[in-house]
């Protein structure tokens, strides 16, 4: 379907109820709620579950914040690896015209994940609960971190072949939204940047996020599953995404990284650039000043069944005690105690100096 006069006209009358928004995410996001909001996404089904490689004409439809019916016509396509290729349901990209996202008085943001179930069944509507858990506790941790949406989406066949269909899931912030709202732009080819242009807070930050998560399939030297957004003074922020495969999700596809000396996904493997000790205590400090958010948080999400809930409370709470009794150590340098066993072991595609034992 080509995007029709009657949807111009559609948003041109919409503009005063856009005013108060910025970008599509804004419209759908509410930021002082968990609740899931409804999501309705008109698509030809047949090539989303044949996972065809093409752009596929489809609208979707939702409530925005303030109760006004939204609705855009836009392009899907099939992303993701493991999942594309795994899952029954894969995971998809929206991508919004910038001419109409202008003409509405939106940001031109136009890229966003929708992210949902794998297969059908309560067992992978947990584990999009659990990721999207992942997601928000990163951003109660930092602001250098992905928004994300919690959502009901309606599957609706654009050519009545299959029945609707409504899962769980989530939609995260467009990559350039998310590095202008921390102030930078993304690097388009990162891979290999040296340990000295990241900011060190902001990387030990983002490093121990993921050894909470205990992800990982997450790597700086190859810049996988993060982007890396480089501000105005040059200085640059990783940003993560993608936790499926992290001991707090517990997928039951997912496996170690044994490349990194990980034996388990829910061992944790610090994988942070060698910083001095001011620098990983004052951000230790910060973890340990947020606890008491993060598990309040944690224990508040009554979205998710009690038993899934229960092992994440745990396995967080175990990161925070461990986390502080280390920072209390003051014989050793953090970076050692949270290197440990792994110390000698350098992940793929980084230097040996950037990972050094301080210790030594």
């Amino acid at each position: 379907m080509k995007t029709s006069r009657f949807f111009f006209s559609l948003l041109i009358l919409l503009l005063p109820a856009l005013a108060a928004a910025t970008s599509v995410f804004d419209l759908l996001h509410d930021a002082g709620s968990e609740e899931a909001r409804q999501l309705r996404l008109v698509v030809p089904m047949d090539s989303v579950l044949t996972k065809a490689k093409s752009k596929l004409e489809a609208v979707v439809a939702f409530r925005d914040v303030n109760g006004e019916l939204q609705q855009f016509p836009l392009q899907v396509s099939v992303r993701g690896k493991f999942r594309r290729q795994r899952c029954e349901y894969p995971p998809l990209k929206l991508n919004f015209s910038k001419k109409l996202l202008r003409a509405a008085g939106l940001d031109d943001w136009d890229k966003y994940k929708l992210v949902s179930t794998c297969a059908p069944g309560p067992g992978f509507s947990d584990l999009i609960l659990k990721e999207y858990l992942a997601y928000r506790t990163y951003n109660l941790l930092t602001e250098n971190s992905y928004r994300v949406q919690r959502l009901e989406i309606t599957y609706v066949d654009a050519n009545g072949h299959h029945p609707n269909r409504t899962e769980v899931g989530f939609l995260i912030e467009d990559t350039d939204e998310m590095a202008a709202r921390i102030g930078g732009k993304e690097i388009e080819n990162p891979i290999g940047l040296p340990a000295t242009a990241f900011d060190p807070a902001a990387e030990a930050t983002h490093s121990l996020v993921q050894y909470l998560f205990g992800n990982g399939d997450v790597s700086l030297p190859m810049a996988r599953n993060l982007k890396i957004v480089e501000r105005p003074d040059g200085s640059l922020v990783p940003v993560g995404y993608d936790f499926d495969f992290s001991g707090w999700v517990g997928a039951p596809y997912a496996s170690p990284t044994s490349e990194i000396g990980q034996q388990s996904i829910y061992q944790r493997i610090y994988q942070g650039y060698a910083r001095t000790d001011d620098v990983l205590r004052q951000v230790a400090d910060h973890f340990r000043d947020r606890r008491r958010d993060v598990m309040d948080f944690l224990a508040n999400f009554h979205y998710l069944r009690v038993e899934d809930r229960t092992v994440i409370q745990r396995f967080a709470a175990r990161f925070f005690r461990e986390l502080h009794q280390k920072n209390n150590n003051a014989q050793l340098p953090l970076y050692d105690q949270l290197r440990g066993s792994v110390a000698e072991v350098i992940p793929p595609g980084g230097e040996a100096g950037s990972f050094r034992n301080i210790g030594k």
